[in-house]
């Protein structure tokens, strides 16, 4: 009887771990909004993490519903879908450079995502934003850089990014409109 117990939890795990697979398999790529030139580069990126890194891909298309062309980079975890905006500097970069900074801002939105569905009410800045995610974010990066064959030079200049100095905590609107350049 105990081998019976054992063999059928055996399954049922499996079962679970194969659904499980699937389920990331089908996450929804990000709906992309922007000129020819922009659409190209970010299709190019995604599918360089689909392709090299999958687990990153994954975290992409759970926690990034939109990619969009705009004046500035940053991750809009809390619209509907959650947005990354891509600056066209940033979006004239190396494919591997675009790729690593989508899956950069994705870690921002995981991270937000996970805790408003873990916590009723506001999400608090400090879980998503600010210097220390930043470091983790930048971390993350790194790794993904390492996957899909980043340059040593990009490599090098993300390292001299890892301990976020370029982020403001508690920035506001007005601050990250004014301040940020790329």
């Amino acid at each position: 009887m105990y081998k019976k117990l054992l063999s059928r939890v055996s399954c049922l795990s499996l079962v679970f771990s194969i659904f499980l697979a699937c389920n990331h398999a089908d996450a929804v790529e990000p709906e992309i909004i922007g000129a020819e030139k922009f659409t190209v580069q970010v299709k190019k990126a995604l599918l360089l993490l689909k392709e090299k890194d999958f687990d990153a891909y994954t975290i992409v298309a759970n926690y990034i519903g939109r990619i969009e062309s705009g004046p500035r980079s940053g991750m809009w975890a809390y619209h509907t879908p959650p947005t990354y905006e891509m600056s066209p500097s940033v979006a004239s970069d190396s494919v591997t450079w675009v790729a690593a900074t989508i899956a950069h801002d994705s870690y921002h939105s995981k991270l937000y995502h996970e805790y408003k569905n873990a916590h009723p009410g506001n999400v608090p800045d400090a879980v998503w934003t600010g210097t220390a995610i930043e470091q983790l974010c930048m971390k993350h990066q790194l790794v993904v850089m390492e996957h899909i064959g980043a340059s040593q030079r990009e490599i090098d200049y993300a390292k001299t990014q890892m301990d976020g100095h370029y982020v403001r905590d508690g920035e506001t609107w007005l601050g990250y409109w004014f301040n940020r350049t790329w």
